[in-house]
Formats: structure tokens, C-alpha cells, sequence
């Protein structure tokens, strides 16, 4: 019978690798690793992908002459490690779920299991499974309704007073992959509240006019709570949601640090699905901000021709200068929805002209896109590059942002 050793049996997860080895194969012999995953949710996947749709990944590995397969990371002797197979999953019936319009409808996706199966030919030679978390068990959730966006709140209930952060996701509006992410920050030890900001009942329905006084909602919310501590507060916005963390926090001075996730410089026309709203994405005290209206051709010249957007609204340049805390931005240089270097560029030199006086930080990435986003989910969004570059800049960047957090909350 097989024997299967994880090399670390305490970090279960979902964000971190785990090293297997195999004892008691035959010696130098080939055989078929297959692992599948049951219930995955993947958040770089398609926003209608059931999590009940089957994963599957499988590779030809070489048993060593004492009969051990040694599927770790740091092994040279292999093409793949098991987290490399891992990134290569993929699923294997496209099983499609209408999405819930209502919060408590909407599964946590705590966890996942996954069955690793060692095969000679059509021979099953032994099997193992592994539960992989978002969510640690000993994590609570709660969810909120506030007047104008809907909330998860995650805290684990035996501490108190823990480093909380807003997480915002991007054009989705909804709840789904910004839980995934205020999942597994809570996971290493923060306090975190995901919102929805459009997208479910009693939710605007489009990404146009939404309030920034959510923000202040949920901060108040936040002080009330005894596992939230309101003075180390961060805020983590990605893509859409971090143009709106952006401007959240140049509005109010509570965040002690921003992790801003392929952000944009600008305030941006709302949208209306794929249409135009011709309207702001965002208003203040019932005021549209100014936004840059969004143009197609400058979409097709800026992915094509590599050409700057050109007559620029400078009223809809977000005031950075007056956020009051750090900042930490997260951006691909081949970013194909926007150009998120750019704009950390921009930022930045804003920043150096205004003498801000806080730290701040670009990490720019060579091989992720826009979907840049939690450490060790399969990406396959992006076809020419080799994927564990897109796992290597991925898994960067995700440690990047929790040692920001841990260093400035």
C-alpha cells in the first residue's frame, strides 16, 4: 500500500502550497498523478461557473529507484511540482448556475476537498484526500444588510480588537470573489468585511452612481464591533474595486494602509452591463464625482496600438494626496483591461508632487494580467504564457499583500 507524507501537516490553506510525497511505488517506474477537486470555487473562473463543476489535472511522473515520488516545490528532478499540477486543473463539464440575487442565498465556498490518485496504466495504486480552506473552521461569518451594499463579516470569536479590513472587488459588484479574499485574510489573522456594492436585491443594479458613503457605513459599523479594531483599518480594493478604494480614502482618513489590486488613476464612467451609463461610476453627498467618460476606441487603441489615453477630464484624476495612510499597488505591465502601470505611475509621481508623507510602494509584474488575485488558483485566462510564470507572479504578489497588511496594521 502506498504511503502519502505531506511535508507540512499544519497549513491547510488554500493560499499556500503543500509538498507531497509517495512511498512504496515501484522503483523507477512510471506513473499517472491525478488529482481532482470537488466543490472548487476558483475565483479567477467565470462568474456563472457552478463550484459543483468537477476539476481535474493529471501528469506522468518517474518513481526514484527506492520507489519514492517526491512531488515538492524544491525538487529539481521533476518538471512539476503538485501545486504546479495543481495550477494546470482545469474543469472537466462546464456546469453553469444561475447566480443568487440574495446575500444568504450565496454559498461561503469555505473549503474544498481535493483526491490525489496514483495510477500504473489503468491501475489504481492508492489514493489520498486533502481539504484545502478559505475559510479556517475556526472563523465565523455574519452577514449585513446596510442601507445602500450588503456585507459578509468574517472574525474568528475568541479574539478581539484583531486589524480589520474592507475588501472591494472589481466590475462583478457582488460578493463572491471579495469574500474569497476577506476569507482567507481573516484566515491569517485579520478581521475582514467583504461588500457588495451593486449586483444583488436591494442593490443599484449597474456599476453607476454608487455611493461612497458605503464606505463610511461599514466603517461605522466597524467601530461598534468588538472584533474589529477601527483604528488598524485597511482597505483592499481590486481593479474597479480599487479605483473606488481610492477614492473612498482620499474622501475619509480612517485607513492606516490601502492594498490597491490593478487600480486606475482616474474616476471612470459608469457602466450599464456593457453599455455605457454616461454617468459617473460614483457620487459624494448626492453629487456625481467627475468621472473620464469610457470610449471603446481608446479601449482598442490603448490594447493594440499601446497608445495613452489622450484628453484626459484632470477633474476625474483621483486627489491621492489625500488619503492618510500607506499605499501598496499591485499591477501587470501586460494588464488587458487597463493600464493599471500606468496608472501606478501616474500615482506615484502625484504623490512625489504633492510631498506625501506616507510609504509607498509599486510591485509590477512581467507575466500576470488584470486578473492578478489570491496565491495558487488556476488562472487560465491568459493562453501565451506558460503557467507557472502567471502562478509565480500570482503567489508574489498575494504574499506582497499580507506582509503589507501585517507590516502596516
Amino acid at each position: 500500500m502506498l504511503t502519502f507524507k505531506l511535508k507540512s501537516q499544519n497549513n491547510h490553506l488554500a493560499d499556500s502550497p503543500f509538498e507531497l510525497i509517495i512511498e512504496r511505488l515501484p522503483p523507477c517506474c512510471q506513473v499517472k498523478v491525478r488529482l481532482d477537486l470537488d466543490h472548487y470555487y476558483n475565483i479567477n473562473a467565470p462568474m456563472n461557473l457552478s463550484f459543483q463543476a468537477p476539476w481535474q489535472a493529471e501528469a506522468l511522473f518517474y518513481s526514484d529507484d527506492k520507489g519514492i515520488l517526491d512531488l515538492s516545490e524544491s525538487n529539481p528532478y521533476h518538471n512539476l511540482s503538485i501545486m504546479e499540477l495543481f495550477f494546470k486543473s482545469q474543469p472537466i463539464v462546464c456546469k453553469k448556475a444561475k447566480l443568487s440575487q440574495q446575500l444568504e442565498s450565496i454559498p461561503l465556498n469555505p473549503f474544498y476537498d481535493l483526491k490525489i490518485s496514483i495510477f500504473k496504466g489503468h491501475s489504481l495504486l492508492g489514493e489520498t484526500s486533502v481539504r484545502r480552506y478559505y475559510q479556517l473552521p475556526s472563523i465565523s461569518c455574519l452577514d449585513l444588510n446596510f442601507s445602500r451594499a450588503k456585507g459578509r463579516f468574517f472574525y474568528d470569536k475568541t479574539s478581539s480588537q484583531q486589524p480589520t479590513i474592507i475588501v472591494l472587488s472589481g466590475s462583478d459588484g457582488r460578493i463572491e470573489k471579495a469574500q474569497n479574499i476577506a476569507q482567507l485574510l481573516a484566515s491569517h489573522g485579520f478581521t475582514t468585511l467583504a461588500l457588495a456594492y451593486f449586483g444583488l436585491e436591494g442593490l443599484a443594479s449597474h456599476l453607476e452612481k454608487i455611493p461612497l458613503e458605503i464606505i463610511q457605513e461599514a466603517i461605522d459599523y466597524l467601530k461598534k464591533s468588538p472584533y474589529a479594531d477601527s483604528i488598524r483599518l485597511g482597505l483592499y480594493g481590486r481593479s474597479k474595486g480599487a479605483e473606488f478604494a481610492l477614492l473612498a480614502a482620499s474622501h475619509y482618513d480612517d485607513f492606516k494602509c490601502l492594498v490597491l489590486n490593478s487600480p486606475s488613476y482616474l474616476c471612470l464612467e459608469g457602466l450599464k452591463q456593457w453599455r455605457n451609463s454616461k454617468t459617473s461610476s460614483w457620487t459624494y453627498q448626492g453629487q456625481e464625482l467627475p468621472y473620464h467618460p469610457f470610449l471603446w476606441k481608446d479601449f482598442f487603441q490603448r490594447l493594440i496600438l499601446k497608445k495613452d489615453l489622450k484628453n484626459i477630464n484632470h477633474q476625474a484624476v483621483i486627489p491621492v494626496e489625500k488619503i492618510n495612510g500607506s499605499l501598496l499597488l499591485l499591477v501587470s505591465k501586460k494588464d488587458e483591461v487597463w493600464d493599471a502601470y500606468g496608472s501606478a505611475i501616474t500615482i506615484v509621481n502625484r504623490l512625489q508632487q504633492k510631498r506625501f508623507k506616507y510609504p509607498y510602494q509599486v510591485e509590477s509584474y512581467e507575466n500576470c494580467g488584470h486578473m492578478m488575485t489570491v496565491a495558487y488558483q488556476p488562472n487560465h485566462r491568459y493562453k501565451k504564457v506558460a503557467l507557472e510564470k502567471i502562478m509565480a507572479d500570482t503567489n508574489d504578489s498575494w504574499q506582497k499583500t499580507l506582509a503589507f497588511f501585517r507590516n502596516r496594521l
